[in-house]
């Protein structure tokens, strides 16, 4: 079975303000369903490299929530990832704010947007065949205009907001949307997760 690396959110928690990672248990999920394992990245390891290099993971997810503009250990973490993912050809995924982290880390730009938080969107574009219903969670985005010159748009909204991209080089990929909050996982987003993890 492939273990997909998943990054998680650094918060802040309780009257202590204690200092933890979380994740929504929707997405660990939806990974095993697909047949992969799938193995939380802690973000405060003091040899980030040392971890991935023990754990022997066949791909990458970003996980979504938070800002990625952030200077915390978890961005820290994510930009390793992404440039470690880059320079060793392992597959990558960004689900919303990961997409972001990658579009800003590769040079490219964040903009508030509106009308792109819990709202459904029909996107489309070269890697839909017809159309696809998704909901948006963000009211950060980019144009192409803003994306990193890298980076390719796959599908957009009727707003001409960036949905999905991929890396014109290497199997990195960037969603704006959360497959693992549908009530019934789409068989697109699970087609999609399989084609960039299981080759």
């Amino acid at each position: 079975m492939k273990k997909i690396l998943i990054t998680q959110r650094l918060t802040r928690i309780g009257i202590h303000k204690e200092l933890r990672d979380n994740i929504d248990i929707r997405l660990p999920n939806f990974i095993e369903r697909l047949n992969f394992l799938p193995i939380l990245m802690p973000n405060d390891l003091d040899n980030p490299a040392k971890f991935i290099k023990n754990i022997k993971f066949s791909g990458v997810i970003l996980s979504g929530g938070d800002d990625p503009r952030k200077k915390d250990k978890r961005t820290k973490n994510e930009k390793f990832l992404i440039n470690y993912c880059l320079k060793n050809e392992i597959p990558l995924l960004g689900i919303c704010r990961g997409a972001q982290m990658i579009n800003l880390h590769l040079g490219g730009k964040l903009k508030k947007i509106k009308n792109h938080v819990r709202k459904n969107h029909i996107i489309t574009g070269p890697a839909i065949k017809n159309k696809l219903k998704i909901k948006s969670y963000h009211d950060y985005g980019f144009s192409k205009k803003i994306l990193a010159k890298n980076l390719t748009i796959l599908a957009q909204s009727s707003d001409k907001i960036v949905k999905f991209f991929c890396h014109n080089n290497h199997k990195l990929f960037g969603i704006m949307w959360h497959p693992e909050r549908n009530m019934r996982f789409k068989k697109f987003d699970i087609n999609m997760i399989k084609k960039i993890f299981d080759k």
